[in-house]
């Protein structure tokens, strides 16, 4: 009696020692396919996002405005065929074992597009600063009846915004006029600038 107990008890021992087993590796089989899930979740949205951002700089680029400084434009046409041509994405199809898809994740990891995207949005940054600092430099404040502001064929140029300058230094000007009234600081052309009664402090 006291041997067939002592053989139920050892069956019974292995039995759990194989349930055990196989709980463990559906654990380890989830946890796989989320780090393959959410591997391919970011490189998908890197790939959308630089997607986005070459379409951007390609209207910056084409946009026919003039820059004070040629050599971003030609950087930012450069990052743009580099990241044409690097950030290429094909979503991979799960693989079914467990060893496959660890090996499949670790090789995502690898698959990073940041530096193009930081590299995109930077290029496009300065390219924008450019043609703020040349549409500064080339605006000149004048004084037409009374009022001082940027004008444009004879009128009040209303649409711009920004900075300009004349002869007694550079002005904030808000809808075509000098804001004497504003004062504090005004980000422009890639700068900080300090504002006081609308002149910018040297």
């Amino acid at each position: 009696m006291k041997r067939r107990i002592l053989v139920a008890v050892m069956a019974l021992a292995v039995m759990c020692s194989l349930l055990a087993g196989c709980k463990s590796m559906p654990d380890e089989l989830k946890a796989a396919i989320d780090a393959f899930t959410t591997q391919v979740s970011r490189i998908t949205e890197q790939t959308e996002e630089a997607g986005s951002l070459i379409t951007k700089a390609e209207e910056v680029l084409t946009s026919g405005k003039p820059v004070s400084d040629v050599t971003t434009t030609s950087k930012l046409q450069s990052v743009v065929e580099s990241a044409k041509e690097a950030v290429k994405f094909e979503v991979p199809k799960r693989p079914t074992s467990l060893n496959a898809l660890n090996e499949k994740v670790e090789e995502l990891k690898n698959v990073d597009f940041s530096s193009f995207i930081s590299d995109l949005k930077n290029g496009i940054q300065n390219v924008l600063n450019s043609q703020e600092d040349y549409e500064m430099n080339d605006t000149l404040v004048t004084k037409e009846n009374g009022v001082w502001g940027v004008y444009k064929d004879g009128a009040l140029d209303e649409s711009y915004n920004g900075l300009a300058k004349n002869e007694y230094g550079t002005w904030y000007v808000k809808d075509g006029k000098v804001d004497f009234s504003f004062s504090g600081t005004y980000d422009f052309a890639g700068y900080t600038y300090v504002v006081n009664g609308g002149k910018v402090q040297a």
